[in-house]
């Protein structure tokens, strides 16, 4: 009977902790992906994983960078049509490839208009890797550097 019951709490606790290991690996994917012109201009409260470049004007060195106590305002702009901007606030450590035009995603949702940001979620993306076929072709990637590692300037 003893025997019984251990196995029967084992199972019960397998069981417990194989739905919580399922439920945080699909947490980051309930979240919706979405470009500035797909972002409803709402103050609806859902969470929204925002993606776009970062807009000409964004803060170009780690000085301007510094945090506020508003957070690190910048503007995303959508890949598809450049002309749809969303203003962002943003607090937590900024990555060092953040700079304009580079391609981002961040966490939060819209609240009077602008993007506020979940702290920790600003992730840049490296242009190299969507890049590869212009680099292959011995064209310069946007930091300027050729295919074989020179600067093109």
């Amino acid at each position: 009977m003893k025997s019984r019951s251990r196995f029967a709490i084992a199972l019960t606790l397998a069981a417990v902790l194989g739905g919580w290991l399922i439920w945080t690996s699909i947490g980051g994917s309930l979240e919706t992906y979405t470009s500035p012109s797909g972002l409803v201009k709402t103050s609806d409260g859902t969470t929204y994983r925002l993606n776009g470049k970062v807009a000409p004007g964004s803060p170009a060195d780690a000085a301007e960078r510094a945090q506020t106590a508003e957070g690190l305002r910048f503007v995303v702009r959508d890949k598809a049509n450049p002309k749809v901007t969303v203003p962002v606030v943003y607090r937590g450590s900024v990555p060092d490839a953040f700079k304009d035009d580079r391609e981002i995603v961040v966490t939060g949702r819209m609240e009077n208009g602008i993007f506020q940001a979940d702290r920790g979620t600003l992730i840049t993306l490296c242009p190299s890797k969507f890049m590869q076929e212009q680099a292959e072709k011995g064209k310069t990637m946007p930091d300027g550097i050729t295919e074989k590692g020179t600067s093109g300037t």
